[in-house]
């Protein structure tokens, strides 16, 4: 019923759109968009995707990376395989295995358009008992050509195709913005419910290709994690400006009928400085519930032998002020330059004790900056809360405008609270050239960072896993660079990387929390290499990686190609017809623990040498702005199906070859 909630209201609001829309007169298209970027806010102006171009693969875990570790379900705990696809965007150890499905503050688009534009889409596979349904709706519209307002909702549930493998996601974001010559505001408020079950892995990997059937192979447990996630946003900013003539010449039809010219005077607010405000509080919460504990699959049981229903949560409350010095009004030394201080505040639940709660109030001491009180979840769950305050200061160095060369540096350091000490500095710079008929494009990046671990890494009470550790700080020195030529027909590119991590902190094999006493040296080559020509295209990905530790292993090899006819049929209808095809070689993959949402390494098990491949027909509307298309997903499995390669992480399966269709419906004009 929820679902069919949202459906109406999507519908409701398309509706409304293309009422709207037919009685405004008619206006050129042109909906712009950006986000915004931490520490000092930055907006980042990106592109609008209305693209039917890969429809088809596009999803969750596929625009995270060319290689992911997760539990088979569309909906699961997921690490990428490359290293330098691993997102870092969140400060809860416990939402980084969610992060591909969490909309932050630094995710949301905001817009501005001339006319309302908005998209629904929906996919899902045609199995006859392990349903997965997607539904995604976007609608924005200015209501001047200053404000503009918008939604984004989307809805995945997915049955799963092992036992104990459901899994179900609600995200989205409302977001506003108001952009004026002196004072702009951007305001957003993002959510995502995540509940998926855990089943650990099935129990023997022999069963693959037999005689049972997917949904009847034993697991190792029967668990749920759920996590959610809310944010809200505000950013607000007012500009000291000048005023600066430009002179143009415009064509009009005068009373005679005929052409002419005049001279005309337009006015442009030039921001000098700007003053900035943001706002930003978020709340996460992690729960793992096993309604009987499995005597075999965890060595301990601290709190009961009976069941499990574990429980952490964070608190962040983050203020921002920013002084930027514009990069516009600044005609003789052309960059910009800002600094800022940010305030958090963050609050962290964590269970205590281990002895049976009598139902009486329990009260924990305030010493140490801990304000308690008692939760009851289960008799032997007390849990209380943590706060702590970090202050830091920056400010960056940047040139955003031109059309050769652009540069940003960027630095802060905590002055202040649990993570003083912790810095970071980084630097970027990129350029293009041109080289004969095409241009060549030059990017680089260097960074360094003293971060002190989570809380949670430090202290975590649960019924399988607890400890206190005195973890020092990690520091990590990347740097990297990638040169692109993208011509006519070949579109080739090389991104090399490297990274130095200086005691990084792993999940060792038993899933407890270790820091190792050195240093690990990570170096990649990642290389595109897109083919094109007027009929078939080839797109080609291949990343070589190596670590020189075993605490952070990582496949050698891993390929993606795409191969595809595309083409328009009787002048209306756009195709695109292919075959996708992912790979990795064989390594000891790291797996997960489902107590704690970790990947733990291992030395037992060699995954990869598997291909994963699909094939799909995707089609275009061009008057409707329609797009959908049809998968045969895993199709590879038709002569594979005695492989025991089929692994994503030990004891975790591909899911079986099925049928997937899907469509995308864009309303803009």
């Amino acid at each position: 019923m929820r679902t069919l909630r949202w459906i109406g209201v999507a519908l409701l609001l398309i509706l409304c759109t293309g009422d709207v829309a037919a009685k405004e007169k008619k206006v050129k298209t042109v909906i712009r968009s950006w986000q915004f970027s931490q520490p000092a806010y930055i907006a980042d102006t990106i592109p609008v995707d209305t693209s039917y171009i890969n429809l088809p693969i596009q999803g969750y875990l596929n625009d995270y990376s060319i290689a992911n570790a997760w539990n088979g379900s569309l909906i699961s705990p997921v690490q990428s395989k490359i290293y330098f696809d691993r997102l870092h965007k969140m400060d809860d150890l416990f939402g980084s295995g969610y992060e591909p499905y969490i909309v932050t503050a630094q995710d949301v688009r905001f817009y501005n358009t001339t006319v309302p534009f908005s998209n629904v889409g929906y996919k899902r596979d045609f199995t006859t008992y392990h349903g997965e349904n997607e539904l995604n709706f976007l609608f924005t519209g200015n209501t001047n050509k200053r404000t503009n307002l918008g939604m984004e909702i989307n809805y995945l549930k997915t049955d799963g195709h092992y036992i104990s493998q459901e899994g179900k996601l609600l995200n989205g974001s409302i977001f506003g913005s108001y952009n004026g010559d002196f004072y702009s505001f951007q305001g957003a408020f993002s959510f995502a419910t995540i509940s998926n079950f855990e089943n650990g892995g099935i129990c023997n990997t022999e069963d693959l290709g037999g005689v049972l059937k997917a949904e009847d192979i034993p697991v190792n447990l029967q668990a749920m994690s759920g996590y959610r996630y809310l944010s809200g946003f505000f950013n607000h900013y007012y500009s000291i400006s000048v005023e600066r003539e430009h002179h143009d010449t415009i064509t009009f039809i005068n009373e005679m009928g005929e052409r002419d010219k005049k001279d005309t005077i337009r006015i442009e607010y030039v921001p000098v400085t700007t003053f900035a405000h943001t706002f930003e509080t978020n709340n996460s919460e992690r729960r793992y519930i096993e309604k009987t504990v499995s005597q075999d699959f965890y060595e301990h049981n601290f709190r009961s032998g009976l069941c499990t229903n574990d429980s952490t949560a964070v608190l962040t409350i983050r203020n921002t002020l920013t002084v930027t010095f514009e990069e516009e009004f600044n005609t003789l030394l052309k960059f910009g330059a800002n600094v800022y201080v940010t305030n958090e505040c963050q609050r962290y639940l964590f269970q205590t004790g281990s002895s049976p709660w009598d139902g009486k109030p329990v009260w924990i001491d305030n010493s140490d900056s801990v304000k308690a009180f008692s939760i009851v979840v289960q008799p032997w769950n007390i849990s209380q809360y943590k706060w702590v305050n970090n202050t830091f200061v920056g400010g960056s160095l940047y040139k955003h405008r031109g059309k050769w060369v652009h540069y940003g540096f960027n630095g802060d350091v905590c002055v202040l609270g649990y993570k003083l000490g912790q810095f970071h500095v980084n630097g970027k710079l990129d350029g293009q050239f041109p080289l004969g008929k095409d241009t060549m494009q030059l990017k680089a990046k260097v960074s360094f960072e003293n971060e002190v671990p989570s809380f949670y890494l430090q202290h975590y009470y649960t019924n399988h896993y607890t400890w206190d550790n005195t973890f020092a700080s990690t520091m990590r020195f990347h740097a990297g660079g990638t040169v692109a030529y993208p011509t006519k027909w070949v579109k080739p590119s090389v991104d090399v990387r490297f990274e130095n991590i200086t005691r990084p902190v792993f999940f060792d094999s038993k899933g407890w929390a270790q820091q190792l006493d050195g240093n690990v040296q990570v170096i990649a080559t990642n290389v595109h290499c897109d083919i094109t020509t007027p009929w078939i295209n080839l797109e080609n990905n291949v990343v070589w990686q190596m670590s020189s530790s075993e605490v952070l292993p990582l496949p050698t090899v891993t390929l993606y190609h795409n191969l595809y006819y595309h083409g328009t049929w009787f002048k209306a209808l756009d195709a695109q017809i292919g075959v996708d095809l992912r790979y990795h070689t064989r390594y000891y993959a790291p797996v997960l623990n489902p107590s704690t949402g970790q990947f733990c390494i291992q030395d037992q098990v060699l995954i990869g040498n598997y291909p994963d491949m699909n094939l799909y027909a995707n089609f275009h509307v061009k008057s409707l702005h329609l797009r959908f298309f049809a998968q045969y997903a895993h199709f590879n499995r038709l002569f594979m199906r005695n492989s025991k390669e089929c692994l994503i992480m030990p004891n975790y399966p591909y899911n079986p070859d099925l049928f997937r269709a899907g469509l995308a419906w864009s309303f803009y004009k």
